[in-house]
């Protein structure tokens, strides 16, 4: 089974079984590409977005009319997920749901700032999908009030995804209800109880992959392969060539130091 992931699941190699083959986040083509391996499933965590182009819908359906399997979740795959499970792709966790039944719009929800894979994908800035989940949960344990809890949502939703973090949240404008004097404590509460949604919504689709048997799934719509899907097709797989290539010559090129992730 193929699963692409980064940022959502980093540092949490050891925690991935070895029927995983793991890979980095998916760009376009990379779906497709995968489907020539006649894996019995694949899961989109994670993808690029914004300076790569993004996993394009028609792979994904491409590859459920191969009768593999698809599965997304926690980011890219979430939003995709949504678009396409009337198409029989399978979404999986909190934020799916919340896309699927509109209570989110934004791709911006779940984009972050992350580092590259050599070191792990590290998270730079701040998911405002975890923003939400953690004041929610902050919330709940009556931390804080539903007042402060919305005015920080607010303030976190105008902030460029790049530079969300939680000292950016908390450093400008003015909180509703409890005041400035709650924010101490919230803080404090934060370091310890920090809800990584999108973390917990990967790890959800490993375990679903991991129990379930993976029937094939049934295509009840007509895959048109215009003379588009042709010219890409080819245009993949030029590329696919040219990956193995730089391998086999003693190196691999590899993205910049950031990138956008839905």
């Amino acid at each position: 089974m193929i699963v692409f992931a980064g940022p959502s699941l980093a540092g949490a190699d050891a925690e991935v079984p070895d029927t995983f083959d793991m890979r980095p986040p998916a760009q376009q083509g990379d779906v497709y590409l995968a489907t020539l391996e006649t894996p019995r499933a694949i899961g989109i965590i994670d993808g690029y977005f914004e300076g790569v182009p993004a996993v394009w819908h028609k792979e994904i359906l491409w590859a459920l009319t191969q009768g593999i399997a698809v599965y997304g979740a926690s980011s890219m795959g979430a939003l995709r997920a949504a678009e396409l499970d009337a198409f029989g792709m399978i979404g999986l966790g909190a934020i799916y749901e919340d896309y699927r039944d509109d209570v989110l719009e934004d791709d911006d929800e779940v984009a972050l700032l992350h580092g590259p894979a050599e070191v792990g994908y590290p998270g730079l800035s701040l998911a405002m999908v975890n923003v939400r989940a953690t004041l929610k949960a902050a919330q709940e344990a009556g931390v804080v009030s539903s007042n402060t809890a919305e005015t920080l949502i607010a303030r976190a939703k105008t902030e460029f995804y790049k530079t969300r973090t939680w000292d950016s949240i908390f450093r400008t404008g003015e909180t509703g209800g409890q005041g400035d004097s709650a924010l101490p404590t919230l803080q404090t509460w934060i370091a310890q109880n920090e809800v990584d949604q999108k973390r917990l919504d990967a790890q959800l689709l490993l375990r679903h992959m991991a129990e379930e048997a993976h029937r094939p799934p049934s295509a009840s719509f007509h895959f048109e392969q215009t003379a588009l899907w042709h010219d890409v097709v080819q245009i993949w797989r030029q590329r696919a060539r040219q990956e193995v290539a730089a391998m086999q010559g003693g190196y691999r090129l590899t993205g910049g130091l950031s990138f956008r992730d839905d």
